[in-house]
């Protein structure tokens, strides 16, 4: 079964025989059933379903003891920056757009691919245990590094920590 890709424009509750799912409508007008997966699994992504997000559904067929195939969605994926909503006003461009970002000091770049960000995390915290960080990096280079690392982790695991308490690193010792 390929996978289904698209811009959700609706997420809706549901029930049947006591079990929730979502019902979740895509800007092609198709619709999806996102139950709870086996032990919670998709239950835990179901916070990801919201109007506008670009979703890929991973589909699998279920298969009846007659034979029958029956499509599921086996897993969701958040789409990063491959996809527009499925409605945008139209806006005219500013002539002087450019300038304005610069002002702003955001990046017109598009945002970095999730695989490469999570082999740049792997890499970053090698560095960090193997002491090799700072001598690639320079201190503070280095310094900041530790400070993203900490922030990809906790952002990872949802720990619901400012950081405040962290212990300091004298840059050039932890590496």
């Amino acid at each position: 079964m390929a996978d289904i890709t698209g811009v959700i424009t609706q997420v809706t509750d549901d029930s049947y025989n006591d079990k929730d799912f979502k019902v979740v409508t895509l800007g092609t007008g198709q619709v999806l059933k996102v139950k709870q997966g086996r032990e919670g699994v998709l239950m835990a992504k179901w916070g990801l379903l919201k109007e506008g997000v670009a979703m890929t559904f991973k589909m699998q067929d279920f298969v009846k003891p007659d034979g029958v195939k029956i499509p599921f969605v086996f897993d969701i994926v958040a789409v990063a920056g491959e996809l527009q909503p499925a409605v945008k006003a139209e806006q005219p461009e500013d002539p002087n757009q450019d300038e304005i970002d610069k002002t702003k000091g955001e990046s017109t770049l598009p945002p970095p691919n999730p695989q490469a960000v999570g082999m740049f995390t792997k890499e970053i915290g090698d560095m960090i245990r193997t002491k090799y960080l700072v001598p690639i990096w320079g201190e503070e280079a280095g310094a900041e590094l530790i400070k993203w690392y900490r922030g990809q982790g906790l952002s990872i695991t949802r720990i619901p920590f400012d950081g405040n308490k962290l212990p300091k690193f004298g840059v050039g010792k932890e590496g």
